[in-house]
């Protein structure tokens, strides 16, 4: 008879190997097209994912909401929590339909953040796509609204903690926040263009020891996002942290 702390095991492993099928058929690279590339397989296994009860009811209730995996959603989870040792409002720039920044806001809210948590999007899809993205074209993942996610933080999940602004940002909607200072901001907008520009607006107002977390570091589609934090590996400032899981974190030192 199997034992049932294997059974248990067993069946507590299963979707997540249906998860990493998917995943890795999803973002597997194309090594003729890509040599620097190779599909990265950690082997840790700590999985503190699996028993935060608090997070795995908010990310299953927001998980059709992102396009992001639950490894790096918890990583974001986990530096709402790092910053909460710090002062400034948390921002996202790139929020489609508002999954990741549901889980940016409810741990914020956990964690007694009485700053606010800025969402902001176009709501019209990617944009500033350049010769440095080899995949973005500009005006993807457009199927979203302001309505959708003003649905999802305020009437489903009743965060009062959110303010979200629509447009490009910065040019559209960061004079609505000038005067603020950041703990942590959150970066997924998939081009180069538009990535360097939200750094060049928020970094002199980020606080020291406040993060930038890069969505989308490292993939063979989003080359853009993964040269523009490599640029800054140089500077004095910061510390430039690759996340194996598809993250890049830097932190403000000066």
């Amino acid at each position: 008879m199997l034992d049932v702390n294997v059974a248990k095991f067993i069946l507590r492993g299963i979707p997540s190997l249906f998860f990493r099928l998917g995943y890795e058929k999803s973002f597997s690279p194309d090594l003729a097209k890509h040599p620097e590339h190779e599909l990265v397989k950690p082997r840790a296994t700590y999985s503190p994912w699996l028993e935060d009860e608090a997070f795995k009811k908010l990310f299953n209730s927001v998980a059709p909401l992102t396009k992001v995996d639950r490894y790096r959603c918890y990583e974001l989870w986990t530096l709402v929590e790092q910053a909460s040792k710090l002062e400034g409002s948390l921002i996202e720039v790139g929020t489609w339909r508002g999954g990741t920044g549901a889980i940016l806001a409810g741990k914020a809210d956990l964690c007694g953040i009485d700053d606010p948590v800025y969402l902001c999007d176009t709501f019209e899809g990617v944009v500033k796509a350049g010769p440095k993205d080899s995949k973005y074209k500009g005006g993807e993942h457009a199927d979203t609204s302001i309505q959708q996610v003003e649905e999802l933080i305020h009437e489903r999940l009743h965060l009062e903690n959110v303010r979200i602004l629509q447009g490009i940002f910065p040019e559209e909607s960061s004079h609505l926040i000038e005067d603020s200072r950041f703990r942590l901001c959150h970066i997924d907008v998939d081009v180069y263009q538009s990535a360097r520009d939200i750094v060049d607006w928020i970094w002199d107002r980020m606080v020291v020891g406040g993060l930038i977390i890069y969505d989308d570091y490292g993939f063979s589609g989003t080359d853009g996002i993964t040269k523009h934090v490599d640029e800054q590996r140089g500077l004095s400032d910061r510390l430039v942290i690759h996340n194996l899981n598809g993250h890049a974190v830097i932190i403000k030192i000066g």
